[in-house]
């Protein structure tokens, strides 16, 4: 019989973080016992099993550990996951269960992206439709409202819908239409820069955003036409000689807080430009309006630099760059081989598992893969050798090594991990406990008197009438022999005493 205790029933973990159970397993039998922990009812990717097996003298009681880790990503929904532990013996089949349960935490993490990015608003078509797009990259189901709004409160906005509830890892799209206040038949463009903002409606602090514009285009009457016609008619000759100053709009960067790297973008609007730049990074710009693309790596002021007409104007934007964390340093978590010691020629597959690698080398071999594809190789050494795995990533090499021992072709691969009698000092009628333990034996005997056809792990009670000898035989499945002894003595009897003689005799 097999107990299994657990040091919590429920196991709370932060998705991107780590939790451990320690698993406790008591041998109720008489005999010790090589036994294997299972978890089952949750995705094998969640945990991992340092030492999965182990041998529990009878009586006592062994530990291990179960690592939990959950990816911090939509696909760790939060919630409550039961599971069961089982503590399973490899020889009887037995096993001993717990139930437990792991919790896992919500967290948020929203993203609103505006399309188009910049709309025109002309006199007879004055609304302009966005589409909003509303993506949780959280692991929790969020209920969002939804807001807009600009600096000079110059445009109206109406969503189809105010508030959306979005599932962990998907998007919903709102129409979103914007329209000016105001709707002058005559004037110059206005550019209005707004923002579009979602927030939780259970958690304030939750919450993302998105930058938009609209351009706000009137309309000339022919009176304002003719008007304009008659005083560029009275001003053309100084029109022509004084060339018109350059005056810049609009200049800004959307987002303006990214992780190094990524993207960002810079627009303008420009009037009269005739030459422009933008430093650092960009150059030349030669465009009155238009837009580009830069991924700087830390924070960042842009200045763009617009010349014409005899005038120089300037308007910078800063962009917080949010350092990203150094990559985690891999490690091999698993080396394995099915055997450790062959005969030239025979095969071995050598497995493995690792974590924060992108590529796998085998040594002495030299054969790469990439990682998860390449987990394990069949390898025929000719002699002893020792294999290295050498797991490479993002934030470094991390190498693990195993030694496979090639025997020579008589020599036996099984192996004979004790062989023992107690007690070995028996008094004649006693008897003594033999008990074995083997590995890789295709066979197993004992002489004389116990038989053949023996368990690779054993005991037997026997009650030689002498001192005997006991042979334990092993052999592999090519029929190569391995044998140990044990003595076990029996006390002489003391010589019967010799009968006093009667009185009176001579």
């Amino acid at each position: 019989m097999i107990k299994v205790d657990l040091s919590a029933a429920e196991i709370p973990i932060e998705p991107g973080g780590t939790a451990q159970l320690t698993v406790t397993a008591t041998n109720k039998q008489d005999h010790d016992d090589h036994v294997f922990l299972e978890i089952e009812g949750i995705d094998v990717e969640w945990y991992a099993l340092p030492v999965p097996s182990f041998t529990i003298p009878a009586g006592e009681s062994q530990s291990a550990r179960v690592l939990f880790k959950i990816a911090r990503s939509s696909a760790s929904v939060a919630g409550v996951y039961p599971f069961v532990v089982r503590v399973r013996s490899l020889e009887s089949g037995a096993s001993g269960v717990q139930q437990a349960e792991l919790v896992i935490k919500p967290f948020s993490a929203l993203q609103v992206d505006l399309t188009p990015r910049r709309a025109v608003s002309t006199f007879l078509r004055h609304t302009s439709v966005f589409e909003v797009t509303i993506s949780n990259l959280g692991n929790k189901e969020e209920t969002l409202d939804l807001y807009a709004s600009d600096p000079d409160d110059g445009c109206a906005y109406e969503f189809e819908a105010s508030r959306v509830t979005v599932k962990p890892g998907c998007s919903e799209t709102v129409p979103l239409v914007v329209e000016p206040v105001t709707r002058p038949v005559l004037g110059s463009h206005r550019l209005y820069a707004f923002v579009v903002s979602a927030r939780s409606v259970e958690d304030s602090y939750v919450a993302a955003s998105a930058h938009g514009q609209l351009e706000r285009r009137a309309l000339a009457t022919p009176f304002a036409a003719a008007v304009l016609i008659l005083v560029c008619l009275g001003a053309g000759g100084w029109a022509l000689l004084r060339p018109r100053p350059v005056a810049l709009n609009a200049f800004q960067a959307t987002p303006m807080q990214v992780k190094a790297g990524e993207e960002v973008t810079l627009a303008w609007d420009a009037v009269n430009l005739a030459e422009g730049v933008i430093r650092p990074d960009v150059g030349p710009v030669n465009a009155s309006v238009g837009a580009v693309k830069v991924r700087p790596e830390h924070t960042t002021t842009y200045e763009f630099v617009a010349r014409g007409g005899g005038r120089q104007v300037s308007k910078s934007v800063t962009v917080q760059v949010i350092e990203r964390p150094p990559p985690r340093a891999p490690q091999v978590v698993q080396l394995e081989a099915t055997r450790r010691r062959i005969h030239q020629g025979d095969a071995v597959t050598l497995s493995w598992k690792v974590e924060g690698a992108t590529k796998i080398v085998l040594n002495p071999l030299g054969r790469e893969g990439e990682w998860p594809l390449y987990t394990s190789q069949e390898v025929r050494p000719d002699a002893t050798t020792t294999y290295e795995i050498a797991a490479k990533g993002p934030g470094g090499v991390a190498r693990k090594s195993l030694k496979v021992e090639v025997v020579p072709a008589g020599e036996s691969l099984a192996e004979i991990r004790w062989f023992r009698a107690k007690p070995e000092l028996i008094s004649p009628g006693g008897s003594a406990a033999l008990s074995w333990s083997v590995e890789n034996a295709a066979s197993v005997e004992i002489e004389p008197g116990v038989g053949t056809g023996l368990k690779p792990k054993g005991r037997v009670e026997v009650s030689p009438e002498a001192t005997t000898t006991y042979t334990l035989r092993v052999s592999d499945d090519r029929g190569n022999p391995l044998t140990r002894q044990v003595v076990v003595r029996v006390e002489e009897s003391p010589p019967p005493e010799s009968p006093e003689p009667p009185s009176g005799a001579p």
